[in-house]
C-alpha cells in the first residue's frame, strides 16, 4: 500500500490514495477538494452495501441514525473502527484520510500512549463543523471505561485468547511487574479487560502499577450485569466482533445508514506481522480468562441475531451460533403449537 503525505497536514496523519484492498474505491478523491458523501448518517446506499456485503434473501435494512456514541475500545480489539466512527459522524472528511502515527512522534517514546495519540489527535483535527455536521455526537477515548449515553454505546469483542496474546505481544518485552514476560502471568493480570471496561472499570495500567491493584476477580453480580449489557439490546447500540472485521462494518452500516468508505474494511494498524504470531494464541486455555469468554459468547449470539435480522450472510465461523439459535427457535415454536393445541 502506497502511503503519501497530504500537503499541509501534521506529520502524524497522512491520506492514501491507493490501496491494494480489493474492497477499495477506485477514484482518488483528494481531501482538499472532497465535498462529501451522498448518504450520511441514517441513510444506505444499498447499492453501494450490496457490492461490498454478502446479503441474504431476507436482506431489509431500516438504519436509524444513531446521535450519541460512547465508543468502548478495549486494547487490541480494533482502533481501525475509530476510522469506520468518524466516516459516520462527518459527512464531509475525506474516506482517503485516516490516522497514522509513528513512535518516534510519542511523547518520550512512550509505546502505551500510542493508540490514545491517534485517534486522540485524529479527532482532536477532523471532529469540527468543517468536517461534520456536529449531529452525531461521538464520544469515548481508547481504551477508557464505558459511560451510557441515550443513544447507545457501540464497542468491537474480541476473542480473548487472540486479544491477550496480541497485547502480551506489545508489552511483555518490558518486563515489569505490571507487564509480566510470561504470557499466562500476564493474563492472570489482564483477564477480564473487555468485561471491565464494560462496567465502568479500566483495563490499562501503568508500568509502575502494584501488580495487586491489577487482578481482577469479579463477583457473580458483576459478571451478570456485563452479560445483561450485552443481552439488552436497549442498552448498547452495536457489538462487533473483531474477528469478523468485514461483516462487522457490514451489521454497523445496515444497522445505522452512511457509506461504506474503503479503508473501513482494512486492517491499518497490524499488531501480529508474522506467521509464528498467526496461531501462536491457539495455545491458550479458554479457561485462562472466565470472565471474557464469557462476554465474547454472549456477543457472538448478539451479533448472529442481528445478522438474521438485516440479512446479511452468517460467516462460517459462526455457523455453530446460528445452529444453536434455529434449533432453539424450531423447539420455541414447536412448544408454542403444543400450547395451542392443548388449549
Amino acid at each position: 500500500q502506497q502511503q503519501h503525505q497530504q500537503q499541509q497536514q501534521p506529520e502524524e496523519f497522512y491520506s492514501s490514495t491507493s490501496t491494494s484492498s480489493s474492497t477499495s474505491s477506485s477514484s482518488n478523491v483528494a481531501s482538499s477538494t472532497y465535498v462529501g458523501k451522498v448518504f450520511g448518517a441514517g441513510e444506505l446506499d444499498v447499492e453501494n452495501f450490496k457490492a461490498m456485503c454478502k446479503t441474504t434473501d431476507a436482506f431489509f435494512p431500516f438504519p436509524r441514525k444513531l446521535t450519541s456514541m460512547w465508543w468502548i475500545h478495549a486494547p487490541k480489539t480494533g482502533t481501525s473502527f475509530g476510522i469506520c466512527l468518524m466516516q459516520y459522524a462527518c459527512k464531509r472528511l475525506s474516506p482517503h484520510i485516516i490516522p497514522h502515527v509513528s513512535k518516534a512522534d510519542l511523547p518520550d517514546g512512550r509505546r502505551n500512549r500510542q493508540t490514545q495519540t491517534v485517534f486522540v489527535q485524529f479527532k482532536r483535527k477532523y471532529y469540527t463543523p468543517q468536517y461534520c455536521d456536529m449531529d452525531v455526537e461521538l464520544h469515548g477515548r481508547a481504551h477508557s471505561p464505558a459511560k451510557y449515553y441515550t443513544d447507545g454505546m457501540v464497542m468491537m469483542v474480541r476473542d480473548p485468547r487472540r486479544r491477550h496474546y496480541s497485547a502480551w505481544k506489545f508489552h511483555h518485552e518490558m518486563g515489569t511487574p505490571a507487564h509480566p514476560s510470561d504470557l499466562m502471568e500476564y493474563i492472570k493480570l489482564y483477564k477480564g479487560c473487555q468485561m471491565r471496561l464494560l462496567v465502568g472499570r479500566n483495563c490499562e495500567f501503568s508500568q509502575s502499577t502494584d501488580p495487586k491493584k491489577i487482578e481482577w476477580n469479579p463477583s457473580q453480580k458483576v459478571v451478570q450485569k456485563a452479560l445483561s449489557i450485552i443481552n439488552k439490546q436497549d442498552k448498547v447500540a452495536f457489538v462487533g466482533l473483531t474477528d469478523e472485521w468485514d461483516t462487522s462494518i457490514c451489521l454497523f452500516h445496515a444497522m445505522f445508514g452512511g457509506e461504506i468508505t474503503p479503508h473501513e474494511m482494512q486492517n491499518i494498524r497490524p499488531s501480529i506481522k508474522t506467521e509464528e504470531d498467526k496461531d501462536a494464541w491457539k495455545q491458550i486455555p479458554t479457561t485462562s480468562d472466565p470472565y471474557d469468554w464469557l462476554l465474547y459468547e454472549a456477543a457472538r449470539v448478539w451479533f448472529v441475531k442481528n445478522l438474521f435480522r438485516f440479512g446479511i450472510a452468517v460467516p462460517p465461523s459462526l455457523k455453530d451460533v446460528e445452529h444453536k439459535l434455529a434449533t432453539g427457535e424450531s423447539k420455541r415454536k414447536k412448544r408454542k403449537k403444543g400450547y395451542n393445541t392443548v388449549a
